[in-house]
């Protein structure tokens, strides 16, 4: 029996099966080359350590603090004997009442603020005496004697010529004005130019004024470092109780934007700079260079690979700023890679 020779179909069969086998093989081969190897997190290469210089930064720890304002009570001051119609008023809406001020002119005559402890009621002259003499020769700066004697008398003098006025050396309650003393800024004006005025009519009032200054306790400041606040051109230590009431401290943050917000709208305290009394030399390094202890504490590794206790101050865009227990020119990143922990 003869064999039949191959045919067409049979042929091309048989170079179909030849080409799939070469594809499978190339493909072997692409894959054996080309595609990395697949390796386990135990077999993955550990990343490359290097060194990277420290930086020296004096660190004040300026930061803001939203304080608490309190404000003294308002009260109104009366016309002390003044009456008619007032022609001038140079009542100002924040500002303090000085003694001889001018505050308005009543029928053309000036009438004088006098601040005292002690409210003036009547017309005081020469021999009169009391307790009211006393507190108009403390508001005048001269021996407090209890009587209206010549050095009081020459101090009236010289308060009226100052304000150009009559200098009669006598305090009359037509021409002088009681304001209580630490009162406070004038907080409005109760009388308007033209209108009638008279004994014991409200002329104005005072207080509202800024009277201290809380801070928040501050987790993040340095336990054991002194700190100042700081508020236009006034510097004053924080106290220990975080409260403030320096004078010119106070009025500086009274004249302040931030001031004038909280008290139209009282919703939030107002900010106050703090920084350190003392700023502290330390080293900014990498976040990836500190390892930690606990709290503030930690330590890096220097170019040995030694391990360097430090006291970690703060971190800021991407840098911790630290106190390292001896200098240090260089850390290692990442520093975990190489110790677990702190010795």
């Amino acid at each position: 029996m003869h064999e039949q020779p191959a045919g067409p179909v049979s042929e091309r069969l048989r170079w179909a099966a030849i080409v799939a086998i070469a594809a499978l093989a190339i493909g072997v081969l692409v894959g054996v080359f080309l595609v990395p190897p697949v390796l386990t997190p135990s077999a993955a290469p550990a990343p490359a350590t290097r060194l990277v210089p420290t930086t020296e930064r004096s660190f004040d720890d300026a930061h803001k603090l939203s304080a608490t304002p309190a404000l003294t009570d308002s009260r109104q001051v009366l016309a002390s004997g003044a009456s008619g119609l007032v022609s001038a008023s140079w009542c100002e809406v924040g500002a303090d009442v000085a003694t001889g001020a001018p505050l308005l002119s009543v029928n053309g005559v000036v009438v004088l603020a006098l601040v005292s402890d002690v409210p003036l009621w009547r017309d005081l002259t020469t021999g009169t005496a009391g307790p009211d003499v006393e507190g108009v020769q403390r508001a005048l700066g001269v021996p407090v004697t209890g009587k209206y004697d010549r050095a009081t008398v020459a101090a009236v003098i010289a308060l009226q010529k100052a304000a150009s006025v009559t200098a009669s050396g006598r305090l009359t309650l037509d021409r002088v004005q009681w304001v209580p003393a630490s009162a406070g800024p004038v907080a409005s004006c109760d009388v308007a130019v033209g209108t009638p005025v008279g004994p014991g009519q409200a002329l104005f009032t005072v207080g509202g004024g800024l009277a201290s200054l809380t801070l928040p306790a501050s987790s993040s400041e340095l336990p054991d470092r002194a700190y100042v606040a700081g508020a236009g051109d006034a510097v004053v230590p924080v106290p220990e109780d975080r409260t403030i009431t320096d004078p010119a401290f106070l009025a500086e943050v009274a004249s302040s934007y931030d001031f004038a917000v909280w008290k139209r709208e009282q919703a939030d305290g107002v900010p106050v700079q703090l920084r350190l009394a003392e700023p502290v030399d330390s080293l900014g390094v990498p976040p990836a260079a500190v390892v930690l202890a606990d709290g503030d504490s930690g330590c890096v590794l220097d170019a040995d690979r030694t391990p360097v206790p430090v006291r970690i101050l703060a971190s800021e865009l991407g840098t911790v700023y630290l106190v390292p227990e001896h200098p240090v020119a260089k850390v290692l990143i990442p520093a975990s890679e190489v110790i677990a922990a702190c010795p």
